[in-house]
């Protein structure tokens, strides 16, 4: 999983193209991908402030790609080519920064398996007194049926993953070593935005999530999701 950033001077459409065109052709022409890649999306961000919460800093990310490999050597591979590492850093004025996470994608449910248009994503930090394996263990076991109770979701949300940073992974820099997220779809953006201006619902949660995530480094948003590679159909 790869969140990009992109400058305020790149526009929304130019960083769109540019990822899936000339960014992907690069990164598809790296020997290590080309050989183990299965599947590639991209999701961007859309321009709309979701759970504008008083302490919590939304970092301004512009797209996730969700990069499947056929196995975690190939995948780790990949982060340590030079060329892959080059890329990176060959077109500032479009993408940049990156941040590179190993994850395990964990289905908490699948109550509609048609085409969605809205989904959103988060990232959180774990409490300092918490090993990533405690966080996320609650996060599977407790937060995600308290997340789903008719309190807070209603019904609203139709598809949701948990995204789980490998335990032994660990990002370079600290204030970039997330612990986890969930990718959420949504039926409509109306029922998206109903659910986040939802105070209520969202009091709630936070009251769950301030015993496991660090609240002040949350980040989180609305995209969209742009299938971009899938092996099966090449």
């Amino acid at each position: 999983m790869t969140l990009i950033k992109s400058p305020s001077s790149a526009t929304a459409d130019s960083v769109r193209d540019f990822w899936r065109s000339d960014f992907f052709s690069a990164f598809y022409a790296i020997p290590a991908v080309q050989a183990h890649l299965v599947k590639a999306i991209h999701h961007h961000v859309l321009p709309l402030e979701i759970r504008h919460e008083e302490g919590i800093e939304n970092a301004r990310w512009a797209g996730v790609g969700t990069y499947y490999f056929d196995s975690r050597v190939a995948a780790e591979k990949v982060l340590a080519d030079s060329q892959y590492q080059q890329l990176l850093a060959s077109n500032p004025h479009i993408i940049s920064d990156t941040l590179n996470l190993l994850v395990d994608e964990v289905w908490i449910h699948n109550r509609d398996k048609s085409r969605l248009p809205v989904k959103a994503f988060a990232f959180f930090k774990r409490l300092p007194h918490l090993s990533r394996l405690q966080a996320l263990q609650y996060y599977q076991d407790v937060h995600a049926p308290y997340g789903d109770s008719e309190a807070i979701n209603r019904g609203r949300t139709v598809r949701y993953i948990q995204n789980h940073v490998l335990l032994d992974y660990h990002h370079p820099d600290p204030r970039l070593d997330f612990d986890g997220g969930p990718e959420i779809w949504f039926k409509s953006m109306d029922i998206a935005l109903d659910l986040f201006g939802d105070q209520k619902a969202m009091e709630i949660l936070a009251e769950d999530e301030a015993r496991f995530v660090i609240r002040d480094d949350l980040i989180h948003f609305l995209t969209d999701e742009v299938l971009v590679f899938d092996s099966a159909s090449s």
